[in-house]
């Protein structure tokens, strides 16, 4: 690689001495349309004079500073034949390399992609390359099948992590992990250049610990493309959307716009036995509830990005959710109680965006997010003993985000470099509720509450990377946060260092530490009566969680990766359920505990046959300890160890079919005083390419046998109970996409006026 860039540089210094025009663009790929990275392009004039020369990059695309009237390019790269294309025009189009085989005697040799690079400290992974055989129908599914990525509920960890969040193009924002999931999963795997995964994140992310950095393309030619798709699932329920993305882009502007509409229909059943003992008698309740939610979704993002020259950028971007008219019905009925709640609901959010780049390695920008809830409640309950129980209720949620932050880094001599950085963060939290119409053994508890939250970041990192690979960086951040009368101050350091023996040996060590602050509605002294049994009580006082994450992964061939992980996390917080000792109630209330600690390690190994099977295991084991003195009157100090397999496989049939098989089992765990059993997903899919690769359709089958979600008990100190929320998890999805655009701007010939002006 260092010869190749030798001559290439050599080549580049011979063609400075001939005149310099303007700029020569192109892209290269593969028979399959695939990008070409490290294609070495070199640019001759008829009579074989050398002009310029470069490499393609990740997606392709290079660039010459060169533009004669007409020129000769020559392409090549190790694993494809060399081309000789000729060129009159500034845009040479694309260029399709036809790949080689080595034969030596009866020995053949193929090029093979790595799963995986690691610059800077970063594992760098190339979503379109990986989910070109998977079937993945978004950003979001690509994400969830990258190696160590989980996805369990609608939460993705990464293994070895104590937390993970997604950022995109590495600047934070106000909205929630909700909405930008919403946001992933209207975007198309076309439009992201590569995901970036860490597991200490530097300080200019504004961001701790464990993060996906999705990497948007940008775009700097005339086209035009766009996405349709559309879906069908059925979970219980049958259910579907559309979706809509166009992107226009011009060497200035690039336009992005985005829209979809989903109509969500879910059911969730649970079944309840409870043996609860009050005044040293037990009772024996069981309970059979379902609950059931309706609503349509509409999504909308629309991002607009000027280059307002080489090096200075600026970036406007608007998203929107709504969820009007939302309908969730709970029906419990059993030996306690007999009940119905109705719930509406309309959300909407609003988020705006804005960031300047600059070519001095400054970037400002900031970020507002307006959001509001409103729900109108009824409840009636029976009791065995015919007493009845019946309220209205209306609230809702007003919440203003904004957020403002500047980074600057310098490129210091022999590879050193600093950065620091100052962000600022102001929440305003209204939340309200009010009960009417109330009778029975309900005790009302009206809510007009405000919030006030500041948060003030400021930072200081330090980083140098070797000719060889080797990497390091620290960094120190400074926090000072309130909440309404709490104030606290906070020092995070951040540390990274990637040892690169050789492209095939590949070490990391990194250290960060992170704060998890809970919700805002969590932190309020409210009570929500989910039935006549079971109700939702808030923590007023709630300690936002401090976690330490300390990871070592081996990286062998740009393959194989082997890790080790210590995570202790003081003050953390989670909501399990609670029989009451004062009277017949099942609580649910999020508690401090006062800490978890998690050390294990993590394994994952591809593996391929040909161009037709590809498989990955992954295998995580790890011990949980987890401790707290205050959780109600039974206090909890306990150990479990939990092994979890995964097995990804997937066969490709020709060029235009491939199939799915994975399967995922986790052995039995701990939540506080509950004990979780063992669990297994079983899921098979299939993607099919058509007209000319513009059009695929995916057809998916998950959680087979229902057995995803396990089943929970708790038997500690008295407490007795038993719960299944394992139905109806089964999901069959179909999906079918039409990709259009490709369109050139055309080169036309313009009018000779030189000679009309004075």
């Amino acid at each position: 690689m260092i010869c190749k860039r030798l001559v290439i540089c050599t080549l580049i210094c011979v063609g400075l001495s001939f005149p310099v025009f303007s700029q020569t663009k192109g892209k290269i790929v593969d028979t399959k349309q695939q990008p070409i990275e490290d294609a070495t392009v070199v640019m001759q004039l008829p009579d074989s004079t050398c002009l310029d020369a470069t490499i393609s990059a990740a997606d392709g695309t290079f660039t010459l500073e060169s533009e004669p009237e007409d020129y000769l390019l020559i392409v090549q790269h190790l694993l494809y034949q060399t081309r000789l294309v000729k060129g009159q025009a500034r845009d040479a189009g694309i260029i399709t390399l036809e790949s080689k085989d080595y034969n030596l005697e009866e020995v053949v040799i193929k090029g093979e992609r790595p799963l995986v690079k690691v610059e800077d400290g970063r594992l760098d992974y190339n979503l379109s390359v990986l989910s070109e055989k998977q079937v993945v129908n978004n950003t979001y599914e690509a994400i969830a099948k990258l190696p160590g990525i989980q996805e369990n509920n609608g939460a993705l960890s990464l293994a070895g992590a104590n937390s993970l969040t997604i950022v995109i193009n590495g600047k934070p924002t106000t909205m929630t992990s909700e909405q930008l999931e919403t946001l992933l999963r209207n975007t198309p795997v076309s439009h992201v250049e590569k995901a970036e995964v860490m597991y200490s994140a530097p300080p200019e992310f504004h961001v701790r610990g464990a993060v996906i950095n999705v990497v948007i393309k940008r775009s700097d030619d005339y086209s035009f493309q766009g996405e349709l798709s559309s879906y069908y699932q059925n979970k219980y329920f049958s259910s579907g959307g559309a979706n809509g993305n166009f992107r226009l882009s011009t060497p200035k502007i690039t336009l992005d716009v985005m829209y979809g509409v989903e109509n969500m229909k879910t059911m969730e059943y649970t079944d309840l036995f409870s043996k609860h003992t009050l005044r040293d008698r037990a009772y024996e309740i069981t309970q059979k509830e379902k609950l059931s939610s309706q609503s349509w979704m509409h999504n909308v993002r629309t991002a607009l990005e000027y280059n307002i020259n080489e090096k200075n950028h600026l970036n406007v971007t608007y998203t929107g959710n709504f969820t009007p008219d939302g309908h969730n019905r709970s029906m419990a009925d059993g030996s306690f109680q007999h009940s119905n709640l109705d719930k509406f609901t309309d959300n909407k959010m609003h988020n705006i965006a804005l960031l300047y780049s600059s070519g001095l390695c400054l970037e400002l920008g900031g970020d507002y997010t307006r959001y509001t809830s409103d729900n109108n409640q009824t409840m009636f309950s029976r009791l065995a003993d015919n007493s009845e129980n019946e309220y209205t209720l209306t609230g809702g949620q007003r919440i203003d985000r904004y957020s403002v932050f500047a980074d600057q880094k310098h490129n210091l001599v022999n590879n050193w470099g600093i950065g620091y950085g100052v962000s600022y963060r102001y929440a305003k939290d209204f939340d309200f509720q009010t009960y009417g119409n109330v009778s029975g053994n309900i005790k009302p508890e009206n809510i007009d509450a405000r919030l006030g939250e500041q948060t003030t970041n400021f930072y200081f990192s330090l980083n140098k990377n070797w000719p060889s690979g080797t990497s390091f960086s620290i960094s120190a951040t400074g926090e000072y946060y309130t909440i309404g009368s709490y104030h606290k101050w906070a020092f995070y350091p951040q540390a990274s260092l990637t040892c690169m023996k050789s492209p095939k040996h590949i070490f990391q060590l990194s250290l960060s530490t992170d704060k998890t602050y809970p919700s805002y509605w969590d932190m309020q002294s409210s009570v929500t009566y989910l039935n006549g049994y079971s109700e939702l009580q808030g923590t007023p006082g709630l300690r936002p969680m401090t976690n330490y994450n300390l990871n070592g992964i081996y990286i062998l061939k740009q393959k194989y990766i082997f890790g080790l992980f210590y995570m202790h996390t003081s003050d953390y917080f989670a909501q399990s359920p609670y029989q009451a000792t004062d009277r017949l109630a099942l609580i649910y209330k999020n508690t401090n505990w006062n800490y978890m600690r998690m050390i294990g390690t993590n394994i994952i190994l591809p593996f391929s046959i040909g161009d037709w099977y590809d498989t990955r295991l992954t295998l995580v084991g790890m011990q949980a300890r987890q401790k707290c003195d205050s959780f109600f009157d039974v206090p909890f100090d306990r150990k479990k160890w939990m092994f979890v397999g995964t097995l990804d496989n997937t066969f490709k049939i020709g060029k235009k079919l491939s199939f799915e098989l994975t399967g995922n089992i986790q052995t039995p765990f701990i939540q506080g005083t509950l004990d979780l059993a063992s669990a297994f997903n079983l899921t098979v899919g299939m993607k099919w390419k058509f007209a000319k690769d513009k059009c695929s359709l995916t057809a998916r089958c998950s959680d087979i046998f229902n057995c995803s979600m396990p089943d929970m008990k708790v038997r500690f100190k008295g407490q007795y109970l038993d719960m299944n929320t394992g139905f109806y998890t089964r999901t069959v999805s179909l999906n079918f996409t039409y990709r259009f655009g490709g369109y050139k701007k055309q080169e036309v010939k313009g009018v000779d006026t030189s000679r009309f002006r004075r």
